[in-house]
């Protein structure tokens, strides 16, 4: 399954568990808005994807 998470701020350790529980057999992409990051393959990744969390 591709998996997309969008974070908006520093992730704290909650937010870490779950990331890393869903890349046990999954397809995982990480953007985080609060650093550089390119706006294109968030789109494409979005598009892609088959379930996306925005933290």
């Amino acid at each position: 399954m591709k998996i997309v998470h969008i974070l908006k701020k520093e992730p704290d350790a909650f937010d870490l568990k779950i990331i890393e529980a869903h890349k046990k057999g999954n397809e995982v992409t990480v953007f985080e808005l609060f650093r550089e990051f390119d706006p294109d393959k968030l789109l494409q990744a979005v598009q892609e994807a088959e379930k996306v969390y925005c933290w």
